[in-house]
Formats: C-alpha cells, sequence, structure tokens
C-alpha cells in the first residue's frame, strides 16, 4: 500500500499543531499523530469527498474516471489525500502516482504501482494487471494521478495503453490544472466515462473555519485575510505561515507582505519555462483582460503566436468574451510583486496599457471592443472609488446574471418593481453602501437614500413604449428582476415629452433657446441623451449596482452628451470622477425641498472624447510619475498615423474582406481552423486532435496563406462575422 504522502508546501492545509488532540495509545507513531492532525484539520471539499466516497460504495457507477482540476494552489493534492484516507477507511486500495516523479517513463510508472504492490521495482506488466484484476475481485482498488499536467509524452500511453487494461470496477482519479475533457477532446468516447470536478476557492464561511482552526481568532484579521485571498487556499496557507512566525496581526490587509507575493508568483510562474515570456505575463498582469496585441503594446516587445499560445496553456490563464484574463489573484499578486520590485517599470507598463485602451476606446481596434477597452481604462485609472464601485472582486457579477433591453413583456414585471419600490421605499431612509477597493485597501461607506417619489414620476408603460432600448434591465437566471437603468434620447420626436416630466423637465427649463434648438435633431442622428435612473432592487446588493454601473459607463464611447441629475453624493462623487462636469444651473427639488440634485454633463462630442481621456491620464498619472507619457498621449489623436492607426486601418480592410471560405482547406487544417476559431490555443488543439503543437503551427501558417489572413485573431474576426 502507498505511504501515505505528507504535504507541507505551500497551498496545503497547514497543521496547527497547538490544536492537535494525541490519540491516548502509548504506540503511536508519528505518521498516525500526522494522520489525526490531518484529518482534524481537513476543510471544505465536502461535496467532493461525498462524491468520492458515493463512487467507492457504488462500482456500478456509470463513469470511470473522476477528474479533479484547478489551478496550482487551489488544494488538489490535499484532496486526493482525503480521498486516500476515505478509501482506507472502507478497507480498499488506493494507490498514488505523482506525475513528476515518474520522468516521462512508463516504465518507472508501473515499477511504482509494482513497488506499491509487492514492496518489488520490478515486475512485468502483465502481472502488474493480473494482480489489480485479482486484488479488485474482493476490494475496491483507487488509483490516483496527481499533477497530470507533467505526464508529458505519456498522456496517449495513459489513455490508449494504461487505463484500458485495467479492472472494469477500478476507480481512476486524475488531478491536475486542466480538464480531460479539454486534454482528450479527439477522444469523445472517453467523455462520458469522466466525472469533471472544478476546485473553486474557499467562500467566505470556509475562510473564516480555515483560519480559526489555524490560530488566527481576530474577526478583524480574518476580515482582512478574506478581502485580500478572496478564499484562495494558497494564499491563506501562506497568510497563516505568516501570522505564526511573526503574529496576527502580521496578516496583510493587501499584497504588500514581500514572503505573500513572493510565495504566490513564484508557485504559479513554475508553469512559464520560458525566462523571455515573464515580459509578457508582466503586462498581462496590468490589464483585466488582454489579447495578443495588448500584450505587445504595453510590453514593448514582438509577441510570436507560439509565444502567445504557451501563455494561453497555463492553467491561471482564462478565456472570456473580451479575450484571455489571469486568474483574479494571480493577477493581483503579479502585479503587487512588480511595483514593488520595480516602481518605474510597473509605471511604464501601466501608461502604455492606459493609452493603448484609451486608444482601442476612442477608434475600433481589431480583436477588442471598445466598450470593454474603456472599462478596463477607467479600472486602471486607479481612482479607489470607481474600483469599489464598479469593479471590486467583490462585486463581480454573480453567475447567471444578465442585462437586457426591457420590451413589452417587462411591463407588468417593471410596475410590479415600482409597486414594491412604494411598498418598501416609500418615505426617506438610508442604507449604507459599504464598498471595499483590494488595491489600495480602502473601506468606503456611504449612506444611499431612498427616493420614495420615483414610482409616481416614472410611467413604465409610457417609457418602455415611446423609448424603445432606454430601458435596460438586469436580471438573474430565474428571469427575477434585480436592477435597471433608464437613459432617454433627446431629441426633436422626445423634447416636449421630457419637457413635461419631473426632473428632466427641470433641466429643459433652465437650459438657452439655442440649447434647446441644438437638442431637436432627427430620432436617427440623437447625440443627447439624459440619464435618468441607476437603480438596485436590493439598495445593499452591490454586486448589481456594479454591474449596472459598469453598463452605463460603455455607453461613454458615443460621441455624444450625457447629462443627469441626482441628490445622491456616493453617485454624485462617482460622476465627476468619471469626468462629468457640475453645470452652472440652478439644482432642481423635485425629489424634495431638502434634496437638491444638481445637473451634471459629460460631453463626448466630436474629438472630445479624445481630449477627456488624455485629460484624465493627466490628472491620475501625471502626478504620480515622472516618467515622459507627452509620447504615449500623443496616440490618442484620431489623426494619429502611427502603427495604432495603420493596424485600424488593416482592421477596417478585414472587416470588408471576402468571407472566409474552408472549402480551401484540407480535412485536417479544416479541423485545425475549426478549433482555432473557438478560441483553443495550440496545445489544447493538438490534443483534441491529437497530434503535435509543431504540427498545429505548421497547418496554421498554411491556413493563413489560404484565407488571407494575418493572424488569428483575424481569423476568428472574419470566420464569426459570417454568422
Amino acid at each position: 500500500m502507498a505511504r501515505p504522502r505528507v504535504d507541507l508546501g505551500a497551498g496545503k492545509i497547514l497543521v496547527n499543531t497547538s490544536k492537535v488532540t494525541v490519540p491516548a495509545k502509548s504506540h503511536t507513531t508519528i505518521g498516525d499523530r500526522l494522520e489525526h492532525a490531518k484529518q482534524a484539520h481537513f476543510i471544505g471539499r465536502q461535496d467532493e469527498v461525498r462524491v468520492f466516497e458515493r463512487a467507492l460504495a457504488d462500482t456500478s457507477r456509470s463513469w470511470l474516471i473522476l477528474n479533479i482540476f484547478g489551478p496550482g494552489g487551489i488544494g488538489k493534492s490535499t484532496l486526493l489525500d482525503a480521498f486516500r484516507r476515505s478509501t482506507e477507511a472502507s478497507n480498499s486500495l488506493y494507490l498514488y502516482i505523482d506525475a513528476p516523479d515518474c520522468g516521462n517513463s512508463a516504465e518507472i510508472f508501473i515499477a511504482q504501482l509494482c513497488a506499491m504492490l509487492t514492496s518489488s521495482v520490478t515486475c512485468e506488466q502483465k502481472k502488474l494487471f493480473d494482480q489489480l484484476a485479482q486484488i479488485a475481485e474482493s476490494k475496491q482498488v483507487v488509483i490516483a494521478i496527481d499533477t497530470f499536467e507533467e505526464i508529458g509524452d505519456m498522456n496517449r500511453w495513459i489513455r490508449e495503453y494504461f487505463l484500458p487494461k485495467l479492472p472494469g470496477n477500478c476507480m481512476i482519479v486524475i488531478a491536475g490544472r486542466h480538464a480531460l475533457t479539454d486534454l482528450w477532446q479527439a477522444q469523445p468516447v472517453w467523455h462520458s466515462l469522466i466525472k469533471p470536478l472544478a476546485l473553486e476557492n474557499f467562500d467566505q464561511q470556509l475562510t473564516h473555519e480555515f483560519l480559526q482552526q489555524n490560530g488566527v481568532s481576530d474577526q478583524a484579521l480574518i476580515e482582512r485575510a478574506w478581502h485580500y485571498t478572496a478564499g484562495y487556499p494558497l494564499a491563506l496557507s501562506l497568510s497563516v505561515m505568516l501570522a505564526k512566525r511573526e503574529g496576527q496581526t502580521s496578516i496583510p490587509p493587501s499584497y504588500n507582505d514581500a514572503n505573500i507575493v513572493t510565495g504566490l508568483t513564484q508557485r504559479w510562474l513554475r508553469e512559464i519555462p520560458d525566462e523571455h515570456l515573464r515580459p509578457f505575463i508582466e503586462a498581462a498582469a496590468i490589464v483585466r483582460n488582454f489579447n495578443q496585441d495588448l500584450l505587445e503594446q504595453i510590453s514593448g516587445r514582438t509577441m510570436n503566436e507560439s509565444d502567445f499560445h504557451q501563455l494561453l496553456c497555463c492553467s491561471f490563464v482564462r478565456s472570456g468574451l473580451t479575450g484571455w484574463s489571469l486568474h483574479n489573484l494571480v493577477r493581483a499578486a503579479l502585479m503587487q510583486e512588480l511595483s514593488q520590485r520595480s516602481p518605474e517599470k510597473y509605471a511604464l507598463l501601466r501608461i502604455r496599457a492606459l493609452s493603448s485602451l484609451a486608444h482601442i476606446a476612442i477608434q475600433p481596434c481589431s480583436g477588442f471592443d471598445r466598450g470593454a477597452a474603456l472599462q478596463e481604462f477607467f479600472y486602471l485609472l486607479g481612482d479607489s472609488l470607481v474600483r469599489a464601485a464598479l469593479y471590486n472582486e467583490e462585486t463581480e457579477p454573480r453567475s447567471g446574471l444578465y442585462l437586457e433591453s426591457a420590451g413589452r413583456d417587462d411591463i407588468e414585471p417593471l410596475q410590479q418593481y415600482m409597486q414594491e419600490w412604494r411598498i418598501e421605499r416609500g418615505v426617506l431612509s438610508n442604507v449604507n453602501v459599504n464598498l471595499y477597493d483590494q488595491s489600495s485597501n480602502e473601506s468606503i461607506s456611504q449612506q444611499i437614500i431612498s427616493e420614495p417619489r420615483e414610482p409616481e414620476f416614472l410611467n413604465i408603460p409610457e417609457l418602455v413604449e415611446q423609448f424603445p432600448g432606454a430601458i435596460r434591465l438586469l436580471k438573474d437566471q430565474t428571469n427575477q428582476l434585480l436592477g435597471l437603468t433608464i437613459v432617454l434620447p433627446i431629441n426633436a420626436k422626445t423634447i416636449d415629452y421630457l419637457k413635461a416630466q419631473p426632473v428632466t423637465g427641470r433641466y429643459f427649463s433652465t437650459i438657452t433657446e439655442q440649447q434647446l434648438e441644438e437638442m431637436q435633431t432627427p430620432a436617427d442622428q440623437t447625440i443627447n441623451w439624459f440619464v435618468r435612473l441607476i437603480d438596485a432592487r436590493d439598495p445593499s446588493d452591490n454586486t448589481a449596482r456594479a454591474m449596472l454601473f459598469r453598463d452605463l459607463a460603455a455607453l461613454l464611447i458615443k460621441p455624444a452628451r450625457f447629462v443627469t441629475s441626482t441628490p445622491l453624493e456616493l453617485y454624485q462623487s462617482l460622476l465627476m470622477r468619471f469626468g462629468f462636469k457640475l453645470l452652472d444651473l440652478p439644482a432642481q427639488h423635485d425629489f424634495g425641498k431638502d434634496r437638491p440634485a444638481p445637473f451634471f454633463e459629460l460631453d463626448l462630442r466630436g474629438e472630445r472624447l479624445a481630449q477627456h481621456l488624455r485629460g484624465l491620464m493627466k490628472q491620475h498619472i501625471g502626478v504620480e510619475t515622472d516618467l515622459p507619457f507627452e509620447s504615449l498621449l500623443a496616440t490618442l489623436s484620431p489623426n494619429n498615423q502611427g502603427t495604432n492607426s495603420t493596424t485600424e486601418s488593416q482592421a477596417a480592410a478585414t472587416e470588408k474582406a471576402a468571407p472566409i471560405c474552408l472549402d480551401v482547406l484540407t480535412e485536417r487544417e479544416r479541423e485545425v481552423a475549426l478549433a482555432a476559431v473557438e478560441g483553443l490555443p495550440n496545445c489544447s488543439i493538438a490534443s483534441r486532435l491529437d497530434i503535435g503543437e509543431v504540427t498545429v503551427k505548421k497547418h496554421m501558417s498554411q491556413i493563413f496563406r489560404k484565407l488571407a489572413v494575418r493572424n488569428r485573431g483575424e481569423l476568428i474576426k472574419r470566420f464569426w462575422s459570417e454568422e
């Protein structure tokens, strides 16, 4: 039987020996005490353990392989150790193999199994399989393979030779950074035999439990650790190590402890074998979403396709709708490590990123969405209130939330929303909104005061009928309405209606006749908008409010003028930080005599967006660094003829190019191309098609030549634009 594996490295559940109860038996060994401690301090993962234990008792289960996967430091090896204890408790056989120990050799792999079964490292493969079959007749056999991402060339041998020869009731557990269903896509028959289990961070309750069991008892310190670790087991373990060494108060409020930051970054960067990729990792850590072009612009280096897809194969890189991103915790730790190690380099990369994002927001660039670029720009500016209210990790979208424009079918739910508002917010009442910016470790608490008169001001059926698309609804996966925004167009068709309404009417009664005349444009040429309402159904729901704010921020790429009015100090502060100007007009008092609501304006018509972003960069960055940035800011000009403008000209030409025709490709090239447009990196394409990465690269070169595209981004853009 395999020896119990002792996991003392970073990312494993640490043992608080002060709480361990030593068994009373006099013959207790150190191993017994260690096992007792491990079991006593195993935190969370109960659902995964239950899945495993039910499988132990049910040999007729439909799947054969339990696949545990997640990024480094998430606790995969610790969970495997819990599986071992469950296996031994059920009088079953548990055999454990750590892939790196095999040296990419099937012979060593077999020898290790032989040693666990017969105490001998020499036995024929046939004899090994016969012995396993014999044991499986009387007890369950579990074979666990850890760190599967390092199995190397044995991947195919495991799948096509080793696994098929095992007894049918043998349970295989494979743990690694990537899902087997991704690695073995070329063999879909395996998918029905694999049960995937993705490991996530601990939730807040488990984080508290973990810290308390490891001797951290102060609730304020526990909250501090939760804020900056987000429940990531590796970061929690390093925090506990620091607390035990230097006292509980040493737990940092954010990523400002060199020991923790170094421990995190070193663990993750083990996946990057080539040192020349380090600048691109640093560039990726500066922004929340990236693509190859953006990494090149931020790093100032040319990145070939092979390097980019090697980066995408890292377990801490995730794909999304607007490109790729690093795991939140990885990005925060890498960014903090860079800012500590080389502040000037960090400042320069940040300036390059802001310049690139601003340029994309002004004029569309291939492969990146303008609205997404503008959101990244505001995030990277570094204003703590904006980040806390719109972008903080604790206010990331919950699973299943989405935004859509209101239609006629939404009138009834909207009226119910307003009726609930009348009942629950029918009088002036205060709700404390508690925000937290992880980057600056700043806590912000402000009051939101309900506006009891809003349900009477807003005629929902009229707004839905007369202003199609003006109301945006935030819903969850059950279609429950969680919040809404109302942004009303100002044009010749709507201005009379708006002049007669509360709040908006006050604005039109104070501006000049010339200004009124300028706003009476045809409906299809609207350039003036009134931001009428932003509301979360639950005023304390920071996640809902953040999504609504982010959706509204995406509007700011319009060459338009935005006007709004609010009595809420929090909203006023956010408006000013987004660049809205306080208008020299009398405040309106429709919300109450003691509730003055000033008017604010943001004019982004013509070249004003470029000037606006340039001004924000000077305001936030120019005073923070002595590094020259005027040359970088010059790229923000729409008339700039530099590299970025060339890129955009090429992108515009691409949009007008002829449709892609895959018929010119060979069958294999077509398979590679279809996998590429799904967003799969070369390593995953190679696994799906069971070919080498070098072969994938050769096919991609032929695909680019035959389809007359410059790179993968252009291929993806043109392919999906034809759908």
